[in-house]
C-alpha cells in the first residue's frame, strides 16, 4: 500500500518528489560535511566578513579594489551578525547554519534542471534528469560549501529555463537576464555563458529577446554590483575590472594543465562508462539545445584556453552537461536498434553508475574537509589566547581558519626549519606579546621536535588536543602531500621551563 502510495506521488508530483529525494543527502552533508573543501569556500566568503566583524581596521585601511565581488561575503556578515545577536556565537553552530540555508538554496538545481528538460524532451526524461541531480554523488556534498563557483548555479540554470521559455512569453528573456545577472555576481566569470547566450539570440535575429536578455542582466548587476563597489571602493564595477586585470597579468602564477584538462575531468566526474554516453547525447542533440549548449560549450573552451585550470572552475556547468547530456542521450537510446536489442546491456551499465555513485555520495556526503585544521582552532575556542606558534612538518603549516577559534585579531609565529626557529627565538625575546599556545602539523618524530623546539625557545609543552584528518583527507594528502597538508594536527598549550 505504501509502495503504490509513493509511486502515484512520483507519477503525479515528479517535481515534489524530487526535491524531497534530493533535500535527504543535503540535510545529511549539512550535518556530517563540515569544514572546508578548498581554501577559496572559506578564507573568502567565511573568514573576511568574521575578521571584519572582530577587526574593523581590516576593512577601514582598505585601498585598492579586490579582485572579488563583496556581496557574497556581505550576506555572511549580515548572518553572522544577525546570529550573535540572537546569542549564536558558536562557530560550529553558526556553519551549520551557513551549510543547511546553503542546502534548501541549492534544491534550485534540481528545480529549475527538471524545467529545462521537461521543456526539451518530456516528463520521463526530466524525471531521469531531475533523479540525476537530486542524488549524483557531487552535488550533495557541493551544495553545502562556500564556493562561488558553485553558489552561482542556481541563478544559471534558472536564466538557462527562462532563456529558453523567452519564444513562450517574451519577459522571460527579461527574467533570464536578471537570473544570468545575480550569477555574475556571485562568480564572474559567468559572463561568458551569459554573453554567448545572448550572441546566440541575436545571431539568431531574435533582436528583442537579446535586448530584453541585456536589459535584465544590466539592471541587477548595475544595481548591486555596481552599488556594491561604489560603496567599497568608490566606482562602479571596480571589483570585476581589478579582477579581469589580475587574471590577465597573473594567469599563468596558479594551476595549469593541457588544454583537455577539463575534458578528463567531466568525463571522469560523469562517471564512465556511462559518461561517455551521456557526453555523446551532449554532442548529438547540439542543434536541439544550442540555446544552452553553445554557451555551455564556450565556457568550456575559453576555460580549456586560459593557463589557470583548477577543477572547481568547471563546476558551474556540470549540472548542464549532465541534464543536456540525458536529453540527448535518453532520445537516441530510444530510437536506437542497437540499444534496444540490447537493452540489458544498458541497464547494467546504469546500475554500475549508480553503484558507483550511491558509494561516492555516501563518501562525500559525510566527508569532513580540513577536519584536523578546523578542530585545532575549534580547540583553542574560547580560551585567552594571545599569540600562536605554528611548527610545521615535513610539509610546513597551513593557514589557520581563526573563524573557528572566534577570535581575531591572533598574531602568530611560524617555525619550519632551524633559520625561522632561530628568528623567533631573537623575536620573543624581545617581544611583550608571547605565544602561549602552539599548533603542530604532523606526527612525524613528535617528540624530538617539541624537545627541541622547546629547548631553544625555553617552553615546555602541555597537549590539549589531537585531531587526525578525515578518511577523504588522508587519501588527498597521501595521494598529493605537497598541495593537500592534511596532516594530524596536535594542539599545545605553552608554559615557560
Amino acid at each position: 500500500m505504501m509502495l503504490t502510495r509513493i509511486r502515484q506521488f512520483w507519477t503525479d508530483k515528479p517535481v515534489a518528489a524530487l526535491l524531497l529525494i534530493a533535500l535527504l543527502p543535503r540535510l545529511g552533508a549539512a550535518v556530517f560535511s563540515k569544514g572546508y573543501a578548498m581554501h577559496d569556500d572559506h578564507f573568502g566568503p567565511i573568514e573576511q566578513p568574521f575578521i571584519v566583524m572582530n577587526y574593523s581596521t581590516y576593512w577601514t585601511d582598505r585601498t585598492t579594489p579586490h579582485g572579488h565581488s563583496i556581496v557574497y561575503p556581505s550576506m555572511h556578515y549580515a548572518l553572522f551578525e544577525g546570529l550573535q545577536t540572537l546569542g549564536l556565537r558558536d562557530p560550529q553552530t553558526t556553519m551549520l547554519i551557513v551549510r543547511l540555508l546553503h542546502a534548501l538554496y541549492s534544491l534550485l538545481i534540481v528545480y529549475y534542471g527538471y524545467k529545462i528538460v521537461e521543456y526539451l524532451a518530456d516528463r520521463d526524461t526530466a524525471r531521469k534528469a531531475g533523479l540525476l541531480l537530486a542524488l549524483f554523488w557531487a552535488f550533495s556534498f557541493l551544495s553545502v560549501r562556500n564556493l562561488i563557483e558553485v553558489v552561482c548555479i542556481p541563478p544559471l540554470m534558472a536564466g538557462s529555463y527562462y532563456a529558453l521559455r523567452a519564444e513562450d512569453r517574451s519577459r522571460n528573456a527579461l527574467f533570464a537576464g536578471l537570473c544570468l545577472g545575480l550569477a555574475f555576481i556571485f562568480r564572474y566569470q559567468t559572463l561568458i555563458f551569459s554573453g554567448t547566450l545572448g550572441l546566440v539570440f541575436l545571431f539568431t535575429r531574435r533582436y528583442r529577446l537579446g535586448i530584453l536578455l541585456a536589459a535584465g542582466f544590466l539592471l541587477i548587476t548595475t544595481v548591486v554590483q555596481g552599488s556594491a563597489d561604489i560603496f567599497a571602493w568608490g566606482y562602479p564595477f571596480a571589483s570585476f575590472i581589478e579582477y579581469v586585470h589580475y587574471n590577465l597579468l597573473h594567469g599563468q602564477d596558479y594551476t595549469t594543465g593541457p588544454w583537455y584538462n577539463y575534458l578528463l575531468l567531466i568525463t571522469g566526474t560523469l562517471i564512465p562508462p556511462m559518461s561517455f554516453l551521456l557526453l555523446f547525447g551532449f554532442l548529438r542533440k547540439w542543434k536541439k539545445t544550442m540555446l544552452v549548449w553553445i554557451p555551455v560549450v564556450v565556457f568550456i573552451v575559453l576555460h580549456s584556453w586560459f593557463p589557470n585550470k583548477q577543477e572547481r572552475f568547471m563546476f558551474s556547468v556540470i549540472p548542464l552537461i549532465l541534464i543536456l547530456g540525458v536529453v540527448g542521450w535518453e532520445e537516441f537510446a530510444r530510437q536506437s536498434r542497437f540499444w534496444i536489442r540490447h537493452a540489458t546491456s544498458l541497464r547494467v551499465l546504469w546500475i554500475w553508475f549508480w553503484v558507483v555513485n550511491v558509494a561516492l555520495l555516501i563518501l562525500f556526503t559525510t566527508y569532513y574537509g580540513k577536519k584536523s585544521r578546523v578542530e585545532a582552532m575549534y580547540a583553542l575556542n574560547g580560551k585567552p589566547v594571545t599569540a600562536l606558534l605554528l611548527i610545521g612538518g615535513h610539509v610546513g603549516v597551513s593557514q589557520p581558519p581563526f573563524f573557528y577559534v572566534g577570535k581575531y585579531p591572533v598574531p602568530y609565529c611560524e617555525i619550519n626549519n632551524e633559520q625561522e626557529l632561530s628568528l623567533r627565538k631573537s623575536e620573543i625575546a624581545v617581544s611583550t606579546v608571547l605565544p602561549n599556545y602552539a599548533v603542530v602539523f604532523g606526527d612525524e618524530d613528535l617528540e624530538g621536535r617539541l624537545e627541541h623546539v622547546g629547548s631553544v625557545l625555553g617552553y615546555k609543552f602541555s597537549l590539549i588536543k589531537r585531531t587526525e584528518p578525515s578518511l577523504l583527507d588522508y587519501v588527498f594528502y597521501r595521494l598529493n602531500p605537497s598541495h593537500n597538508k592534511n596532516e594530524t594536527t596536535i594542539v599545545y598549550e605553552i608554559a615557560p621551563r
